[in-house]
């Protein structure tokens, strides 16, 4: 509805413009062109990038790492059966233990002979459950409309969520599946206005008739999101299952293809997750057994040989002699070089080794020993 010319508290809802200088308006008078640009420019807030370097963080926040990015949009699709609505409603009751608010709209399972038995299975009790936020059936209006979009995000902001799971996406729409206004429209009405409040969104789905293909419908629905995950049984009645990451936006996370066993007594699932991270050079460990040793960058090779003899370390010859070209030319170590992929880079000495493989849970794995669980395995605590 079109307000008044002179009514200074309405806007138009299509231009956001006063009333007086809103093109929409039939009745509005002659506006002076500069003013009405600078009421419309004035609407807006660009980025204060100075306010956006300190609001960087220093590490990617995983809500379930590899898997889900803090405030990112997340896909993931399997055949009917293979278990993409149970490793989700894992994932949230991992978030919920942790204190971390989940929202799951389930327009898919029954509440007590599924998603109750699963939890039970899982060891979870319902005094755990405060900030599992879930609701069976609740017939909210399509997501791909305004007033569902609206009704979803009421839920997520009233309840603090920073989580939002949507079980399944094609469940909850009006428009064709095949149709990429659908997928357009529900990013626009529902994806959309969560994201801008950094509210992260799982979104379930169905692959199409050839799985190799994606997910069902149209290929829109690849666009809103920065991550998609295929999810497949390996063997058919076995407990293996391979986690395929088709797209990634941001390029986080440690691989593109995860290996999941399913676990009982009590349900879980444990991955094992390829650590990313540099590698030191044998270069880099020698330099940092004499960064440790005290021995200074400038010392020659029969002192350096010596200290480390007395450390029980053998040298090649070769090797000790780029070591000590290395430490005189003065490298930036001061003690370790680590291998970045391409090409030797300088990093502290207090940076430990990783391992090439370690098995974890939910995002655990981490090729600094301090972060991983202690006692841990990689199983989901439960």
């Amino acid at each position: 509805m079109i307000a008044r010319p002179g009514d200074l508290e309405a806007t138009c809802a299509e231009c956001h413009a006063k009333p007086d200088y809103c093109p929409c308006n039939p009745l509005r008078g002659d506006p002076d062109p500069v003013i009405e640009l600078e009421l419309i420019a004035g609407r807006y807030t660009p980025v204060d990038w100075h306010a956006a370097w300190i609001a960087k963080p220093d590490a990617v926040d995983w809500l379930v790492r590899p898997f889900i990015e803090a405030g990112t949009v997340n896909a993931l699709y399997a055949t009917p059966g293979a278990g993409k609505s149970l490793i989700a409603l894992e994932w949230a009751l991992k978030l919920a233990r942790e204190g971390r608010t989940v929202v799951y709209v389930d327009e898919e399972n029954r509440l007590a002979e599924d998603i109750v038995d699963r939890l039970q299975a899982m060891g979870a009790t319902p005094g755990e459950l405060g900030k599992l936020i879930l609701y069976s059936f609740a017939a909210l209006p399509p997501l791909d409309t305004p007033v569902g979009g609206l009704h979803l995000l009421a839920l997520a902001v009233i309840a603090g969520a920073e989580l939002v799971v949507i079980d399944t996406a094609s469940r909850m729409i009006s428009g064709g599946e095949n149709d990429s206004d659908t997928w357009l429209k529900l990013y626009a009405c529902t994806v959309k206005p969560l994201k801008a409040r950094k509210i992260a969104v799982l979104r379930i789905d169905h692959p199409g008739k050839d799985a190799e293909r994606g997910q069902r419908g149209s290929s829109a629905k690849n666009g809103d999101v920065d991550t998609v995950w295929r999810l497949t049984q390996i063997e058919p009645g076995r407990p293996f299952f391979r986690m395929n990451r088709e797209k990634s936006r941001s390029g986080h996370g440690d691989g593109d293809v995860i290996q999941i066993e399913r676990k009982f007594a009590p349900l879980r699932h444990v991955w094992t997750v390829p650590d990313s991270g540099p590698k030191m050079t044998p270069l880099g460990q020698v330099c940092g057994q004499l960064f440790k040793l005290g021995i200074p960058p400038s010392a020659g090779r029969d002192r350096c040989r010596t200290a480390l003899a007395t450390a029980g370390i053998a040298i090649r010859n070769d090797l000790l002699s780029d070591v000590v070209k290395h430490r005189k030319l003065g490298c930036n170590c001061p003690g370790q070089v680590w291998d970045s992929g391409d090409s030797a880079v300088a990093r502290p000495p207090t940076v430990p080794a990783s391992p090439s493989l370690r098995e974890g849970d939910a995002g655990q794995v981490s090729g600094d020993p301090s972060l991983w669980p202690a006692g841990s395995e990689g199983e989901a605590a439960s």
